[in-house]
């Protein structure tokens, strides 16, 4: 009897990661690469289409509050990141929650001046896939 408790809890357990976890981290990863393909391709200020991108990923309650200020700040910029976009940015990369590639993201966003570099662009390829 105890060993088919053990199974139940662990299948049960097992069910809640596949439906309530792997969706949160595929929403997550979607949306790290969508913001990298849209940085890549970042030229001043974002497209229509890419705004409306953006602003699907920061209403998406399922990404970390990380994400969501990063896909704010893409959306904001004009040339350069906004003041209140930096502030927000520069908390990201100091909070230890947020993840590396949050971390680069954000730093990226900061240091956007009209494009990426080339280098950053390259590190991003490898993220919009």
């Amino acid at each position: 009897m105890k060993n088919k408790t053990s199974t139940l809890s662990a299948s049960a357990i097992a069910l809640f990661m596949l439906l309530v976890i792997s969706p949160l981290t595929f929403a997550e990863s979607n949306a790290i690469a969508t913001m990298a393909k849209i940085l890549t391709e970042l030229n001043h200020y974002p497209s229509a289409d890419h705004k409306a991108a953006l602003v699907a990923i920061s209403k998406d309650e399922a990404n970390s509050e990380a994400t969501r200020a990063i896909a704010q700040a893409i959306h904001n910029v004009e040339h350069q990141a906004k003041a209140d976009d930096l502030a927000a940015l520069k908390t990201v990369t100091e909070t230890e929650s947020t993840t590396e590639v949050e971390k680069q993201l954000a730093e990226m966003v900061m240091t956007f001046n009209h494009s990426l570099s080339t280098e950053n662009k390259t590190a991003l390829e490898a993220l919009a896939k």
